[in-house]
């Protein structure tokens, strides 16, 4: 039948209710619509129509429009739909709409006439669809009050006027314009709580003002910081980090509104609690984390240490039983380091990291802590030590930072294992002691590092005597407690596969960075997210690769060989011959692995001298690289996979009487905003910045810059 639809026309706080009929084409709805309400002048109005239960409102402006809302009525089997007029502003008075003029193609537009002087077009902005949020009495919010007054407020917003609260609880809600004294505006809204469901719903609806100046402005004062939480939870989920003022940049640029910077960080702020929950309460569930964590993952380790009379947090480890079987392909160094916590209740992360076969990151353990101090490190190294205990390590090299606290802790928990110093931090430590702009403050450091890198004692002695002598006084005190053995490289006492620096605990603080200032549930949750999708998606990798080295280690193999192409090679004994380069000559020996120049010894790796005597010798290169760079070793590292949790979101448990409750350990917040960045060192390089205004490197920019041009 051709009356089986029924279209209800809103209109200005009235409603008019007419057949839809099949054969209707958009000019015929239209014309009803014009029928209807007389006072409508055509090209001057817009249509937007939803069809319950679904409560979202869709353009319409088209013949196509026309026919999908006879196919959604279909879809929701249902009979009825609402469309809602709205005129359009004053400002498009010269424009003629293209979709509802009878023959659009007979008219010109004035703009066509003005070149570079025609207005723009009007962006369509992402509060559209806010005007539509509060349309008729009986409307249902499943949300409840939280959704109505959230609904309530972008509806507000949108159509240019603000509102006042007779009533505001959780079980009804009045709210009249804010002109009603002043004006007697006669807008109203009454809504109420249907205890059946749960829902809330309009009740009483004059949607109608009587007041002046209902115009959409860029400032609300209905803007507040709960309407910028509500638009920014997607975007805070996806990038927790996301700065206040390019979120206030954003919402300007998508929903045309100017919001205070304080209203906007506000904002976010709400938004992250709402996604992450309240930091007070997320160490409640680290006992949770921790029995699923080891139940869902065999061999996994989550040691939590608080006080037992307050309950008071005070530290934990983590490792999964997957980082420690996969830690046994790769290389024995571990790379040890902390990195601050930017969250409300601060702290530190210490991390052991490795490198995998194709020199990627690969993290082995890590603890929480309230600082780093020699007790948090004897904890952390301990725990570390009981877990190798557990499967059959190998002697492992560790490279760090050489802090107080783990100078004292690691001899007594790992006293007969190798400790290298970063060698980068010890040059600008010593760096630090000369004075600025001084030609010694850059001299030394370059002396101290031909040290370090000497591949042989007598070329250690010959560099050190120079550094010595120019260095005087404060290189000598310098030396006096660092000892050689975990510095140089020609007497270090262990495997240190050609690692000099503890670059790669640099490259965990920047993995983590985005998880630092999240609760700290949150920041262990994180960690085993990003960890089980690395995993999975470099496992996936590995079974493309053809070669028998790792990408980065053919690449590296492939750049040794073309060092030496034209060099000469003699033959002294079966596997023992001599390079002749063009200013020094070197002797190999295959079977023993070694080259005089040492780089073999040290790197583990073949130099050019080796791999130009490989050849000679008819043999393959691969043949005589560690089994450690290889794929093989590569696929075993990342085929043991970490398991998913079934529900990190799980209250806390029901312990009973005697249930432990983790508090929040005790903090006090300094004063003044809280920072996000560390502090950098004088001899840490920083990126130069150049005005583009003036073209001078002087430390400003082109929004700052006050240089006359």
């Amino acid at each position: 039948m051709d009356t089986s639809y029924v279209v209800k026309f809103i209109y200005s706080g009235e409603a008019a209710t007419v057949p839809l009929l099949h054969n209707w084409s958009f000019l015929d709805l239209c014309n009803s619509i014009r029928s209807r309400f007389p006072d409508l002048i055509q090209g001057k109005f817009m249509l937007r129509y939803i069809i319950p239960p679904d409560s979202t409102s869709c353009f319409l402006e088209s013949e196509v429009d026309m026919r999908m809302i006879f196919r959604n009525l279909v879809r929701y089997n249902s009979d009825f739909v609402e469309v809602f007029v709205t005129d359009l502003p004053s400002s498009s008075e010269s424009v003629v709409s293209n979709t509802v003029c009878e023959d659009s193609s007979t008219m010109l537009e004035e703009n066509d006439y003005l070149g570079c002087y025609r207005a723009e077009a009007p962006k369509s902005y992402m509060t559209k669809g806010w005007e539509s949020y509060i349309h008729s009495e009986g409307q249902k919010f499943e949300g409840g009050v939280v959704e109505f007054r959230d609904k309530l407020r972008k509806y507000a917003i949108e159509i240019g006027f603000s509102y006042e609260f007779v009533r505001n609880d959780k079980v009804r809600v009045i709210a009249q314009c804010s002109k009603k004294h002043s004006q007697g505006c006669n807008w109203l809204v009454k809504a109420h709580l249907c205890r059946a469901n749960g829902f809330f719903m309009i009740r009483m609806l004059v949607n109608v003002h009587t007041c002046h100046g209902v115009i959409r402005l860029q400032k609300s004062k209905m803007m507040g910081s709960k309407v910028v939480k509500s638009i920014v939870l997607d975007k805070i989920r996806a990038n927790p980090n996301k700065k206040a003022i390019d979120i206030a940049d954003e919402i300007k640029s998508d929903y045309g509104l100017d919001v205070a910077y304080r209203t906007v960080w506000y904002g976010t702020e709400l938004a992250k609690t709402a996604l992450h929950g309240d930091e007070a309460e997320s160490y409640a569930q680290l006992l949770w984390f921790s029995e699923s964590v080891m139940k869902s993952n065999p061999d996994s380790r989550i040691a939590i240490e608080f006080h037992r009379e307050t309950h008071r947090f005070q530290r934990m480890f983590v490792t999964y039983g997957a980082w420690m079987k996969g830690f046994q392909s790769c290389r024995p160094i571990l790379f040890i380091d902390a990195t601050f916590i930017t969250n409300k209740y601060k702290g530190q992360i210490i991390a052991a990291s490795a490198k995998d076969a194709n020199q990627g990151l690969y993290p082995v353990a890590y603890a929480i802590v309230d600082s780093e101090n020699e007790s948090n490190w004897r904890f952390f190294l301990e725990v570390l030590a009981e877990e190798f205990a557990k499967h059959p390590m190998r002697r492992v090299t560790f490279i760090s930072d050489r802090h107080v606290g783990l100078l004292s802790a690691f001899p007594r928990v790992f006293p007969n294992n190798p400790h290298g110093f970063c060698f980068r931090h010890l040059m600008a430590n010593l760096s630090d002691k000369f004075p600025a702009g001084s030609y010694l403050k850059d001299r030394i450091p370059y002396l101290f590092m031909c040290c370090a890198y000497s591949r042989t004692p007598e070329m250690y002695q010959f560099n050190m005597e120079i550094l010595r002598s120019e260095g005087g006084d404060i290189v000598a005190q310098f030396l006096e407690d660092l000892p050689k053995e975990n510095w140089c490289m020609a007497y270090f006492n262990g495997e240190r596969f050609g690692e000099m620096t503890n670059n790669l605990a640099e490259s965990f603080n920047n993995w983590v960075l985005p998880l630092k200032s999240l609760p700290i549930l949150d920041i262990n949750d994180g960690i085993r997210v990003k960890s089980m999708a690395s995993i999975a998606a470099r496992k996936q990798d590995a079974q493309e690769w053809l070669s028998e080295l790792c990408p980065a280690i053919e690449k590296k193999l492939k750049e040794n060989l073309e060092v030496g192409r034209h060099w000469r090679v003699s033959r002294s004994d079966t596997y023992v011959y001599e390079v002749h380069c063009q200013k020094y000559n070197s002797m190999v020996n295959l079977e023993t692995r070694f080259c005089s120049c040492g780089e073999w010894q040290l790197y583990s790796f073949p130099c050019s001298h080796a791999l130009v005597v490989i050849q000679q010798h008819g043999s393959s290169p691969y043949l005589y690289v560690n089994e450690l760079y290889k794929v093989e070793k590569y696929r075993e590292t990342y085929s043991f996979p970490i398991n998913p949790l079934p529900s990190i979101s799980k209250p806390v448990h029901d312990f009973g009487r005697d249930a432990v409750i983790l508090q929040p350990p005790l903090t006090r917040r300094p004063p003044g905003r809280p920072r996000k960045k560390r502090f950098r060192k004088r001899s840490e390089k920083t990126r130069v910045i150049k005005c583009g205004r003036c073209g001078k490197c002087e430390g400003h920019n082109r929004k700052s810059c006050t240089a006359p041009i």
